[in-house]
């Protein structure tokens, strides 16, 4: 699949409203594009929206970041992360409190989302020369199409049971066939309006098609590499949760070594999650 065209964008999007980037991050972003940024102003911007600063420390603090010392100020976040890290990280965090809690499902479906990021970020950690806070954004933002997709068609629900239940298609090809567009473009073009990077958009448009690691589709290595730990990820937070993933037990094993990861630190990583949940 080719990256969107403006006109196909156009017409695909028809009446599905994709938000604009908010001020915070034109302006954060404006900084971080200077030939010289001024880490102390971009601290200062993500410092004007206290929850997004509170929800910054939640999130570098995590022990799935595994930074060696508490993180006290939005300031050490920034010297700590680098402003590229910062953007990305606080990307997800926008778009995570932009539901504001008006709708549980919206609630559930972060909780979720938020879940597998944090377990991204955790295996990028195993895997040599891998950003994870990239990991972490990705899997925050990954399924950011779908919000759009429930607030445009009311029959949206129904949908996702389908998709999640079908055994001959994928779940793109599902929402295809009901409403002519899926979350993975949608979730791509809003990643583009908001000027995230090529490689994350790349992955959010592609995440569900695991055809590009035995196909001749030309992807950059990175973006093979997010939509692998993707979907280790979400794998690992259906495991931890007690749920079965059917696709596992046929992509998993090609999955893990296409990141080098081994059977042994897989299970190791289960068992740390595990922890970091109990803890």
């Amino acid at each position: 699949m080719l990256p969107i065209s403006q006109e196909s964008a156009e017409k695909i999007l028809g009446n599905i409203r994709i938000p604009p980037r908010p001020s915070i991050l034109v302006d954060l972003m404006a900084e971080r594009n200077k030939s010289d940024p001024n880490l102390t102003t971009i601290a200062h911007i993500v410092s004007r929206d206290v929850v997004l600063s509170a929800a910054m420390l939640k999130t570098v603090n995590s022990p799935f970041f595994g930074l060696r010392r508490k993180i006290d100020s939005i300031e050490q976040a920034v010297m700590a992360m680098g402003s590229n890290n910062v953007f990305n990280i606080l990307t997800g965090l926008v778009m995570r409190n932009m539901n504001d809690g008006k709708s549980a499902q919206l609630n559930r479906f972060w909780d979720t989302a938020e879940n597998t990021a944090f377990i991204a970020a955790l295996i990028a950690r195993r895997i040599p020369d891998f950003s994870r806070d990239i990991a972490y954004t990705v899997g925050l933002f990954h399924d950011c199409g779908i919000p759009l997709m429930m607030a445009r068609f009311p029959d949206y629900m129904e949908t996702l049971k389908l998709a999640s239940t079908s055994a001959d298609k994928t779940f793109t090809e599902v929402e295809d066939e009901r409403h002519s567009t899926n979350h993975a473009t949608i979730g791509y073009l809003l990643a583009k309006n908001w000027n995230l990077s090529e490689s994350i958009s790349l992955t959010i448009l592609h995440h569900h098609n695991l055809e590009i690691f035995s196909s001749r589709e030309n992807l950059p290595a990175e973006v093979c590499g997010l939509i692998a730990v993707i979907q280790i990820a979400e794998a690992l937070s259906d495991i931890t949760h007690m749920r079965e993933d059917a696709s596992w037990l046929t992509n998993g094993p090609m999955l893990l070594d296409y990141v080098g990861i081994s059977d042994n630190e897989f299970s190791d990583i289960t068992e740390e999650i595990m922890q970091n949940r109990n803890g």
